[in-house]
C-alpha cells in the first residue's frame, strides 16, 4: 500500500473498539532478513519450534503469533502503535465512521481507571444516568481491573438489542476534582495499559449496576444550541468527534448561524472530544481561518508536510472555543491553530497533550497496524505532546455545582459585555 493511499489519523483511544485476538500463526519472510533492517527473525522460528515439539500442552499458534506480535509494538513504548486483528480493524472503521452498536459513550483510562469522558444525547447510558466521569469496574459482573481500555471499550460493544451489564463507579466530589485537575502531562492514555483495581477507589463513592441494551449508535459529530447573551444571539456548537464528514457538518451549522440566524458569535464546544481524522481537523480549522498553515507534521520516515487551509473562513465572526483535559489531538490541531492565529479565545483548562500523528497500514490477514509515524505542530512551531494547550483564560467547573456550566457561563458574560 503506498504511503499517500495510508489513512492518517490523528487519535486518542476512546472510541476504538480493540481486542488483542490473534489470527493465524504465520512469520511469513521471518527467516529472511526485516526491510532494510539485515535483521533475521530465524530466532523467533526456532523458539517456536522448540515450543511446538517440547511444551507439555498443546497450544494454539494463533494465540502465539498474537502474543509475538504485540510484543514487538509494546518494544516501542508508544501506547499508540498497536496491532489491530481483522474485528480490531472493522471496529474502528466503524468508530471513524460515526455509527456502531454500543451503549453511546466514550471512555479514556484517566489516573489508571477506565472513566467515562462523553455520554451521548439519545443513547442508553444517557437515558440510564450514566454520566461523564463514572467509571466502569465490571463488565456483565466481570472486573475490568488488569484490562486495557480497548478490551473494556470492545466488552462494551455488541449487536444491536442484546444485553450488556456495566458496573459503574461515581467518585466523590474530592476524587472528581483531583482528576479534572491533573496536569495533562501527566495523564496516561494508553490502549496497552491496563486498569486499576476497583479496590483502590475511594469507599466514599457510590458503584451501581446499570443494565443497558444495545443499540445502533449514531454519534451526533455537530449538535447546536442557540443562546443569548445580554440581548446578542450566540450558537453554542458542540464538535463531538472528528469522523468522516464532521467538518462538513460543522461548516453547514456555522453557515446556519451566521448567514441565516444572524448570530454575534460563536461558541465552539471541544470538550470531551478525543480527536479522530486529520484531514477532518483541516477541515474544521478552515472554517474559521482564511489563510495560512493549520499544522505541520514531521517524522523519520514522513517528509515535513504543512497542510494549508482550504477555503471559504468564516473569518469574521467572534470564536470562542472551550477546551478541557480530554480535549485531544485532532481537537488539538485545531485549537492550536486558532489560538495561533488569535482567531479565538480559548476557555477552560489546560489540553490533554497530544501531539502524534497515526498511520494506519492494512496487512494480509485483514487486519491492521497503527504506527505513530509523526508529530504535528501548530502554525507557530509549537511541539504540545505531552504538554497540551493552555487557553487564553483558564476556567474550571466546580464539581460541587455540577449543573452549572461556568466555561460556557464565562464565554456568554464575555460575549454579552
Amino acid at each position: 500500500m503506498s504511503r499517500n493511499k495510508k489513512l492518517l489519523l490523528v487519535l486518542i483511544a476512546v472510541v476504538a473498539a480493540i481486542g488483542l485476538v490473534g489470527g493465524g500463526f504465520a512469520w511469513g519472510a521471518s527467516s529472511s532478513p526485516g526491510k532494510g533492517t539485515g535483521v533475521s527473525y530465524a530466532l523467533q522460528d526456532t523458539v517456536l519450534n522448540d515450543i511446538e515439539s517440547s511444551y507439555y500442552k498443546a497450544i494454539d499458534p494463533s494465540a502465539l503469533e498474537t502474543d509475538a506480535i504485540n510484543g514487538m509494538v509494546a518494544g516501542l513504548n508508544d501506547p499508540y502503535t498497536v496491532y489491530l486483528n481483522p474485528q480490531d480493524y472493522a471496529n474502528l472503521n466503524a468508530d471513524l465512521s460515526s455509527s456502531y452498536s454500543g451503549v453511546g459513550m466514550a471512555e479514556d483510562m484517566e489516573n489508571g481507571f477506565i472513566t467515562t469522558i462523553t455520554v451521548f444525547k439519545g443513547s442508553p447510558a444517557a437515558a440510564a444516568g450514566i454520566q461523564p466521569g463514572d467509571i466502569i469496574v465490571s463488565v456483565n459482573g466481570v472486573s475490568t481491573a488488569g484490562l486495557t481500555l480497548d478490551q473494556v471499550v470492545a466488552k462494551t460493544q455488541g449487536k444491536s438489542g442484546s444485553t450488556v451489564t456495566l458496573g459503574m463507579y461515581r467518585p466523590p466530589t474530592s476524587f472528581a476534582a483531583t482528576t479534572t485537575t491533573t496536569s495533562s502531562s501527566s495523564v496516561t492514555s494508553s490502549p496497552t495499559a491496563t486498569a486499576s483495581s476497583p479496590n483502590l477507589l475511594p469507599a466514599e463513592g457510590a458503584t451501581r449496576d446499570y443494565s443497558l441494551t444495545r443499540q445502533t449508535i449514531s454519534v451526533p459529530a455537530v449538535d447546536t444550541q442557540m443562546l443569548t447573551a445580554n440581548g446578542k444571539k450566540v450558537a453554542h456548537i458542540t464538535l463531538s468527534v472528528f469522523s468522516q464528514g464532521s467538518a462538513a457538518a460543522l461548516r453547514s451549522a456555522v453557515k446556519q448561524a451566521v448567514e441565516t440566524d444572524k448570530v454575534s458569535a460563536i461558541v465552539l464546544d471541544l470538550r470531551g472530544n478525543g480527536g479522530g481524522l486529520l484531514n477532518e481537523a483541516v477541515g474544521v480549522a478552515s472554517i474559521f481561518i482564511s489563510q495560512g498553515v493549520i499544522v505541520t507534521t514531521e517524522g523519520l520516515h514522513s517528509a515535513e508536510h504543512s497542510y494549508q487551509v482550504t477555503g471559504g473562513a468564516y473569518a469574521q465572526v467572534p470564536l470562542y472555543v472551550l477546551v478541557d483535559q480530554y480535549t485531544a489531538s485532532a481537537s488539538e490541531i485545531v485549537s492550536g491553530a486558532l489560538q495561533d492565529y488569535k482567531r479565538a479565545t480559548l476557555m477552560g483548562v489546560t489540553t490533554f497533550g497530544k501531539g502524534l500523528v497515526q498511520s494506519i497500514e492494512p496487512i494480509s490477514n485483514g487486519g491492521a497496524v497503527k504506527v505513530t509515524t509523526a508529530e504535528y505542530l501548530t502554525p507557530k512551531g509549537r511541539n504540545i505532546n505531552k504538554k497540551g494547550i493552555t487557553p487564553d483564560i483558564v476556567v474550571k467547573s466546580n464539581p460541587a455545582t455540577p449543573n452549572v456550566d461556568a466555561p460556557l457561563q464565562e464565554a456568554l458574560k464575555l460575549i454579552g459585555g
